[in-house]
């Protein structure tokens, strides 16, 4: 199959709080360079990928467009963007801004995504409508209540670490947001699922992981340098 033209919405308008930060959090420095701009270089560098949103804490999004200058046309940037309230709200924004019939969404503080993972979601995302990047589950879960008490333990061998990117129909997700837009959700195809789509899971590496905390970031560095495909 051949690989579809792809949009990006790469969400970087999260606060940096919990790595300690003054920053936002996609702008903190990773050996030397902005967060976001690892997973930028990375989609930019696909040739089916034609053009990029990068969603940003409003109060900085003149200051990128500055700072990038000349680069945004080389890094296949289209447009800089001012976040929303919610995360959803940012991913729509960046979704009205982009046409590609495939519209991939990706954590910008998930600085480690291969070429390979993006290829394989676009893919998935073309021939089914919407898919997930996912890790398996290696520790058994449990659901617990509001008290602390466990309710259950899901089997482990259907359990999935959801990641990024998200890859879509763009008509899909445009659907899930006008259908339950307004509703909270903590990822897209949680939108599409209620709208009545189907997801299907592509596996991924847990290098994919989201740069949450210092240690994280520690860890990160020290994969920078590695194959990632």
């Amino acid at each position: 199959m051949k690989i579809p033209t792809a949009g990006v919405i790469l969400a970087a308008a999260g606060e940096g709080r919990r790595l300690g930060s003054k920053l936002p959090k996609a702008l903190v420095p990773l050996a030397g360079t902005p967060l976001f701009l690892h997973a930028l270089r990375t989609f930019a560098a696909l040739s089916f990928v034609h053009e990029i949103a990068v969603v940003l804490p409003p109060d900085w999004v003149d200051r990128i467009r500055t700072r990038l200058g000349r680069r945004l046309e080389t890094l296949k940037v289209t447009t800089l963007v001012p976040g929303g309230a919610r995360r959803q709200d940012s991913v729509k924004i960046g979704l009205d801004a982009l046409r590609a019939p495939i519209v991939l969404v990706h954590d910008a503080a998930r600085p480690l995504i291969s070429k390979k993972a993006i290829t394989d979601v676009t893919l998935a995302a073309a021939r089914h409508g919407a898919a997930v990047l996912a890790h398996p589950a290696v520790d058994t879960i449990k659901i617990a209540d509001r008290r602390g008490r466990v309710v259950s333990t899901p089997d482990r061998a259907q359990v999935w670490h959801a990641q990024t990117p998200q890859g879509f129909r763009r008509r899909v997700l445009l659907n899930a947001y006008k259908v339950n837009g307004r509703q909270d959700a903590t990822d897209d195809v949680q939108l599409v699922e209620r709208a009545g789509g189907k997801v299907v899971i592509v596996p991924g590496p847990a290098t994919n992981f989201k740069v949450t905390t210092p240690d994280d970031l520690v860890r990160a560095g020290g994969l920078l340098d590695s194959p990632r495909g």
